[in-house]
C-alpha cells in the first residue's frame, strides 16, 4: 500500500505528495492498521522512496561515481601565493 501510494505521488506537485505522517494516517484510517508504529512507517518510507524514484526513472540510480587512477598520472593543483618559514627562515 505504502509503495502505491508513492508511486501515485512521483507525478504529483511537490507540495501534494503525502507526507510520512499523512500515510500513516491513510494506513490506520483506510485499512486499520493499529499494530504498525509512526517509526516503522517512516523507516520503509525513507527506504523506500529513493529506490522507487530510481525504478520510474526520476532519480540517479548512483550518485557517486567511482575513478580510479594510476599513482602520478593525473594530478589537481590550486594556484596561490604560499609563505614558508624553513629552519626558522624565510627564503
Amino acid at each position: 500500500m505504502i509503495d502505491e501510494i508513492l508511486r501515485a505521488g512521483l507525478d504529483a506537485p511537490r507540495k501534494q505528495r503525502h507526507t510520512v505522517k499523512r500515510i500513516f494516517a491513510r494506513l490506520s484510517d483506510e485499512h486499520t492498521m493499529i499494530d504498525v508504529s509512526y517509526q516503522v512507517v517512516r523507516a520503509y518510507v525513507a527506504a523506500r522512496k529513493p529506490e522507487i524514484r530510481t525504478e520510474a526513472g526520476h532519480g540517479p540510480a548512483e550518485v557517486f561515481v567511482p575513478q580510479s587512477h594510476r599513482p602520478g598520472m593525473e594530478a589537481e593543483a590550486d594556484f596561490g601565493e604560499v609563505a614558508i618559514r624553513l629552519r626558522g627562515t624565510t627564503p
